[in-house]
């Protein structure tokens, strides 16, 4: 898991152009949750492991920047696909989202 925290940490930085900050603020309006930067840095380090609920937000945020980054152009079908293939997604408000329930 401390790779995928990683890697969701470089997307956000990186890839969304997010602050840390605000990658958090928003982790914990998704999942329900109240983490902080320290929590945060115990999951890079290993110490502890993410909830599945944030294991699922984290891969949602990290795959369509790793795919990216590897050189893979994916339209906006294969990433629904892809996300219906590893997550479980609902509609909202006619917007896509990752059901973390």
């Amino acid at each position: 898991m401390k790779q995928l925290v990683s890697s969701w940490v470089e997307a956000e930085l990186k890839g969304y152009r997010n602050t840390l900050g605000g990658a958090i603020k928003e982790l914990n309006e998704e999942c329900g949750m109240s983490i902080n930067y320290s929590r945060l840095s115990e999951w890079r380090r290993g110490l502890y492991t993410p909830s599945p609920k944030v294991i699922a937000f984290m891969l949602f945020r990290v795959y369509p920047w790793a795919l990216l980054k590897v050189g893979i152009q994916a339209s906006s079908a294969q990433l629904d696909g892809l996300e219906d293939l590893i997550l479980d997604m609902k509609m909202v408000d006619g917007n896509r989202q990752v059901d973390l329930a």
